[in-house]
């Protein structure tokens, strides 16, 4: 039995690590459902960092805490709006609301301004071009937001965020802030993008309204790396093992990027078995070929010489290094400079760097490229 899917996110009993971020999930759903007060998180990190896991991981804690909660998923797939987003809440609350229970007459009057939008499962999809005025928006969101007066809490969580501008983004402090009968969650998850537009002067408003939950969903430590191994094999009740050599292998090519753990685990598993150091290494080729589409995208412009002297530095099996261990593998100090700049390496201090990048990344150009190392 395979317990591992790289290309599709995990199942929220398989999610691992992040415990920083499920415990302020936690906490927030107790103070919503003690003090009936609303909550605001922030995910960022790369593409394949698990920011869509985390968000199905949040949902599934929502379920468990508030079972009678209303929440609702938002896909962006193209860049939208303001109007585009709150329609599109409001929306999906429309749907669930009318698979519940009757909703009055005022309400369901409120939410047939909303045939302009069509809910798909790829995202919002605008049919036709009509755009409301703010005021309409509003109101529009607060008949949404009466009409789940009776319920325990309202989850939103808006995926690939950096597809939304800094000011549509401000649409979301309306969502934040607004005086509700419910208590609202409200959870945006965006890659590195998002951070360096709310960054930006005009946009620290916004940033503030998420009062400090703002979450870097980046790498895997050891440990994290060693959960993500085992979390799928325990959901699925599978009879593989991870020996402590196989995940520092594991761990030391990935350097603990979730997509690529996943992918890594996927081509090394042997169910029934133990997996040790040499069944990852052995696993590098179909490793490599599951994660082709991740890898393919780093480092497009790298010349032979930037893979070779990467894949040499990764060889050493140190994440921090000096100039000195870099000259005795026979690499011009010219690519130190050449590494930092397209952020395999970062300096940390003279003659000291960190590498930042995952090796499988050397690896998959050397082989692409059929490089000699």
């Amino acid at each position: 039995m395979q317990p591992y899917d790289p290309q599709r996110p995990a199942a929220p009993g398989s999610f691992a690590g992040r415990q920083e971020l499920v415990k302020a999930v936690q906490e927030a759903l107790g103070v919503a459902r003690s003090l009936h007060r609303g909550s605001a998180m922030l995910l960022y990190g790369y593409r394949g960092s698990g920011k869509t896991s985390a968000l199905r991981k949040i949902q599934s804690l929502v379920r468990e805490a508030l079972p009678k909660s209303v929440i609702v998923e938002v896909p962006l797939r193209v860049p939208s709006s303001e109007a585009m987003l709150i329609q599109g809440i409001a929306e999906v609350i429309r749907e669930q609301l009318e698979k519940q229970t009757r909703m009055s007459g005022r309400v369901k009057r409120a939410f047939e301004s909303l045939s302009s939008l069509s809910v798909a499962g790829t995202g919002f999809e605008r049919k036709v071009t009509p755009r409301p005025a703010p005021s309409s928006l509003l109101a529009v969101w607060r008949a949404a937001l009466s009409a789940l007066a009776e319920s325990p809490l309202l989850c939103v969580c808006v995926d690939d965020a950096e597809l939304l501008n800094a000011g549509e983004i401000g649409i979301l402090k309306t969502i934040i802030e607004t005086d509700s009968p419910v208590p609202v969650m409200i959870v945006v998850a965006g890659g590195p993008e998002l951070i360096e537009k709310l960054s930006q002067r005009e946009a620290s408003p916004i940033l503030r309204a998420f009062s400090g939950a703002v979450f870097d969903i980046g790498q895997f430590t050891q440990a994290e790396t060693r959960d993500a191994l085992e979390a799928p094999i325990r959901s699925v009740k599978a009879t593989g093992r991870w020996d402590a050599s196989g995940v520092s292998a594991v761990f030391h090519l990935t350097h603990g990027y979730p997509y690529l753990v996943q992918c890594f685990a996927a081509g090394a598993y042997v169910d029934g078995g133990r997996i040790r150091e040499q069944d990852v290494k052995d696993a590098i080729p179909t490793a490599l070929r599951l994660a082709s589409s991740w890898l393919e995208r780093e480092l497009p412009e790298a010349s032979d010489e930037d893979i070779r002297a990467f894949a040499k530095i990764a060889a050493l099996g140190q994440v921090e290094f000096r100039n000195a261990d870099v000259l005795r593998l026979g690499i011009n100090s010219i690519y130190l400079s050449r590494l930092t700049r397209v952020g395999v390496l970062k300096r940390l201090s003279r003659g000291r760097y960190e590498l930042r990048m995952a090796p499988a990344v050397a690896y998959f150009h050397a082989l692409r490229r059929k490089i000699t190392l």
